[in-house]
């Protein structure tokens, strides 16, 4: 199984949370980044945001975030 990239955007407050969880539990499986702007901006205001190999992922805390970035990285 090839590594997934998952890519989180540093204006987002709260990411380091989830950050976290991701690098603990899959941390041989994902590729980590922190960007500036993952282009999702009306979004980022309002929800937690990162994208998974591109596909964006959004919850409204941070276990929703969570858990759809770990349903992805299972696909």
């Amino acid at each position: 199984m090839s590594k997934k990239t998952i890519s989180f955007c540093g204006c987002n407050e709260g990411y380091e949370e989830v950050k976290g969880k991701v690098e603990k539990e899959f941390k041989e499986e994902v590729n980590i980044k922190v960007n500036k702007c993952i282009g999702a901006c009306d979004k980022c205001g309002w929800d937690l945001i990162s994208r998974v190999d591109g596909v964006l992922v959004d919850g409204k805390n941070t276990e929703e975030l969570y858990y759809k970035i770990k349903k992805e990285i299972m696909k």
